[in-house]
């Protein structure tokens, strides 16, 4: 656990294995003000091997992000981003294997052909 402050607001920062989830977790949790009215974020790693052995991250694409009630300010967002980034715990999803990313608003759009140039 550690505790970082800015601007006179303190944060809370915790990372643990969650066996409920079998996973990897980070939170962020706001200390200043009224109990659980502050900010709260959780980034949540699943594991590839629950069952026994080391904690072995499932690639990126499996990865969560969660956010609670209140604001949280850019730097320390930057730093609480950072320091999950730098765990080594984000692992890249095997080639070709991630799912693409979708608008599901946006219309579809057609490929244009060499011949349409």
């Amino acid at each position: 656990m550690e505790v970082w402050d800015h601007d006179g607001k303190l944060y809370e920062v915790n990372s643990y294995y969650s066996l409920p989830d079998y996973a990897w977790q980070y939170e962020l949790v706001g200390l200043t003000g009224a109990p659980e009215t502050g900010p709260y974020i959780t980034v949540t790693i699943p594991d590839a091997t629950p069952d026994g052995g080391p904690f072995i991250p499932r690639p990126a694409s499996e990865v969560t992000f969660s956010a609670g009630s209140g604001c949280v300010p850019w730097p320390i967002l930057r730093r609480f981003i950072d320091l999950v980034e730098s765990s080594g715990d984000i692992v890249q999803d095997p080639a070709g294997s991630a799912s693409p990313i979708t608008d599901p608003g946006a219309s579809p759009q057609t490929p244009l052909s060499l011949g349409d140039a």
